[in-house]
């Protein structure tokens, strides 16, 4: 009886360490995929909670959603710039930019002697060609970032130099088209005390025309989510919207 109980004893031992263990490596294989669970939250902390809605649509709804009247698949870029930017309106910004640089020049009674003012007339008034290089190298500078304008010009440093936009304008020139750039008749703006006076007057045109472009390229789905973005800017405006809880970083 003690042999047969000894043995018993050691057997019934051996069975219950056997299963604590697989009872231990399977809370560890449990807690191992919890935290793997927990690190894919942490790397993608947005996910789907509730299912996703049903696409609701009216039944009358029948239009022929996405872009319209695009151009090719190996159209150049170009060719999409021209979709929002028309050429009349760019032939509108060169006669406009050479009238506001007409009246500039004859309010001034006197020019000092090494203003750059003396070379607009010795170059001559802006051309459709000049304009277009003028957005190529806005476009540019919103790519290669620099702390002023007239870094784009610095060829001091070999490890700062930037050939290309000194190709497409002296740094006299890019200032007076940019000093110059205008999109309306100034004389057809009313002023502050007028009742028809708008704070938007004098880029209205611009907003109007992406209002039509954009209709006529692109038909949006029936049911739409829309939303608003704040820039910051130092600029002297009436339309600024000062909010405590948004901070912006302006230079």
């Amino acid at each position: 009886m003690d042999d047969s109980d000894e043995s018993f004893s050691e057997s019934d031992q051996s069975d219950l360490e056997t299963e604590y263990d697989s009872d231990e490596g399977e809370e560890g294989e449990e807690g191992e995929e919890e935290n793997d669970r927990n690190d894919e939250q942490v790397l993608q902390p947005w996910f789907r909670i509730f299912p996703p809605e049903e696409e609701r649509r009216q039944p009358d709804f029948q239009e022929t959603v996405g872009p319209q009247n695009m151009p090719n698949r190996n159209s150049k870029p170009i060719a999409y710039f021209y979709l929002l930017m028309t050429l009349n309106f760019l032939q509108q910004i060169v006669q406009e930019t050479n009238r506001y640089a007409r009246d500039f020049i004859a309010s001034r009674e006197r020019i000092r002697r090494f203003s750059r003012l003396h070379d607009w007339p010795k170059v001559g008034e802006t051309t459709l060609t000049e304009i277009k290089g003028f957005f190529a190298v806005i476009l540019n500078m919103g790519l290669v970032r620099k702390a002023t304008i007239a870094e784009y010009w610095n060829c001091k440093l070999p490890s700062q130099d930037t050939s290309w936009f000194r190709k497409m304008f002296s740094r006299n020139r890019f200032q007076l088209v940019f000093k110059f750039f205008h999109l309306t008749n100034n004389n057809n703006i009313p002023g502050r005390n007028d009742p028809n006076y708008s704070p938007t007057a004098k880029f209205q045109c611009l907003i109007d025309l992406f209002n039509r472009q954009s209709q006529f390229h692109y038909k949006p789905e029936q049911n739409l989510s829309i939303d608003e973005s704040l820039i910051g800017t130092r600029g002297r405006t009436c339309m600024l919207q000062y909010i405590p809880s948004k901070s912006y970083l302006v230079k």
